[in-house]
């Protein structure tokens, strides 16, 4: 029997899925997949598959893909008995458009179930024991579904796919396999950790770019105490005593100075849809004896980036020797926050001013997705903080900080499986990497958490509000890529 490529998911196709879609518009780890197959009788069916599938899809730089699966399930949710001319599909009722209606039911695990091909070495040369940017084992929590923005192989896209693959078998001679796809958005919830790394831990220090200086350095009679009664004709002069054009009685020496540093400290887990609890933090380091006590310092603007890295890695085949694996980033710049203060002098920059506590900062990107490591991919940020300020009249400017941070989903699996069901509970949820364990329970503004159903119901619209606006991976109302395909021996 003929095979043709599997069709995108169409109402008024004769096989068509449909999904009561109770979790819209994304699934979540435990999460169940219900519906109907929907099948026209006069397909003459003989037997009917559903598969669900969690795979990545990756290619090498000869265009090669490889597709690991992270999770297969497989229901055979119809078989003909051969008699009443095959169609004997009739027998379980139709619908009233004259449509057979198969039930079926899925379940969305927790983990990943299924090692990765054998025929290749999935270890990464480069990683660390402890600490691996790509798994090469089962176990580790399933990634969201996402793609690649950009890759090296022009339209070959790297990307995870959640999806539903119907298979039709018709006794009709020369009648080719029917299949159709229906693709699942899925965003995994926080895996678990301390809840010290909800906030800034000022202990730990601040990470900045090597060519970035650490201090500022102001120097100005602005400084004194008592400037602004200066006469007209004295601040002329010292202006032009400070620009070394005109040198009175006092030297150039006399000059005041301070110097001071602006660092900020975000905390280590960012959650999505949450406040971006990020400190900053104003060290003055050294001042002219004149001066008899630290300068004012004023915000003028904030920008807070997140800079992600989507690492793509290709191993290589166990067989050719010759053949190296390739390891490759995809870099994006999400801007987060980008703000001005323009009225009076500013917002006064002040030691432990914490950005949580200022309206309008947070996490809230439509390309967002939390952080994850799997077979030959990974999601990794690093959130920037650049700060444009002055300190008598003269600005200064520069990066606060560039961390390394965790984001995650606004709920986390353990509290969702508790009040789903106390008396069926789910497998314990196991993290492979003890670096990357790292999970939300932070509290919102408006809400305490306390790891009831209410309360995990209110955070998961929230975080469903913003993937609404998030544009989808694929386009359903065409046919999709051959490499969508669920094939039959899978």
């Amino acid at each position: 029997m003929t095979s043709i490529p599997a069709q995108a998911n169409e109402k008024q196709k004769p096989l068509h899925i449909k999904l009561f879609e109770e979790t819209h518009p994304f699934y979540t780890s435990g999460d169940t997949v219900r519906g109907v197959l929907r099948v026209e009788p006069t397909l003459r069916p003989q037997r009917i598959t559903l598969t669900f599938r969690g795979y990545s899809v990756i290619y090498d730089q000869a265009s090669n893909g490889a597709t690991p699966n992270l999770f297969t399930q497989k229901q055979d949710i119809f078989e003909s008995s051969g008699a009443h001319e095959n169609f004997d599909i009739l027998k379980k009722g139709t619908a009233a458009d004259g449509r057979v209606e198969l039930p079926f039911e899925f379940q969305f695990p927790h983990a990943a179930e299924l090692a990765p091909p054998s025929d290749r070495i999935w270890r990464y040369a480069q990683d660390s024991y402890d600490h691996p940017r790509f798994q090469h084992s089962p176990g580790f929590p399933l990634p969201p579904s996402c793609s690649a923005q950009v890759s090296a192989n022009k339209g070959l896209v790297p990307r995870i796919v959640y999806a539903l693959q119907a298979d039709l078998e018709s006794v009709v001679p020369d009648t080719p396999r029917v299949k159709v796809l229906q693709v699942l958005q899925f965003i995994p919830p926080a895996p678990e950790f301390d809840s010290a790394l909800l906030q800034p831990m000022i202990e730990l220090g601040t990470k900045l770019p090597k060519h970035c200086c650490r201090y500022k350095l102001i120097r100005s009679r602005k400084l004194l105490p008592g400037y602004g009664s200066t006469s007209k004709l004295g601040k002329v002069k010292d202006k032009l005593v400070e620009k070394e054009l005109f040198f009175g009685l006092e030297s150039f020496s006399e000059i005041p100075f301070a110097r001071f540093n602006v660092l900020a400290t975000p905390a280590r887990v960012q959650v999505i849809g949450s406040q971006i609890p990020i400190v900053i933090n104003v060290q003055h380091l050294d001042r002219s004896a004149s001066l008899p006590g630290p300068p004012d310092l004023f915000m003028r603007r904030i920008r807070v980036q997140l800079l992600s890295s989507f690492h793509i890695f290709v191993p290589s085949l166990r067989h050719n020797k010759k053949e190296k694996e390739i390891a490759e980033t995809v870099c994006d710049t999400l801007v987060l926050v980008d703000r001005k203060f323009e009225e009076g002098n500013g917002h006064a920059l002040t030691d432990g001013l914490n950005l949580a506590d200022m309206v309008g900062f947070r996490l809230a990107h439509v390309k967002l997705l939390p952080s994850f490591t799997s077979y030959g991919l990974a999601l990794e940020y690093e959130l920037q903080v650049e700060i444009w300020g002055e300190c008598a009249t003269r600005e200064f400017l520069g990066i606060a900080c560039r961390e390394t941070v965790q984001v995650v989903s606004g709920w986390n699996a353990t509290s969702q499986n508790a009040a789903v069901a106390e008396a069926d509970p789910e497998p314990v949820y196991h993290e492979l990497d003890p670096d990357a364990a790292l999970d939300l329970w932070r509290n919102a503004p408006d809400e305490g958490f306390d790891g009831n159903s209410a309360v995990i119901a209110r955070r998961r619209r929230r975080q469903q509000e913003l993937w609404r606006s998030k544009p989808d991976c694929y386009e359903r109302d065409a046919d999709m890529p051959a490499d969508l395909e669920l094939s039959n021996g899978d």
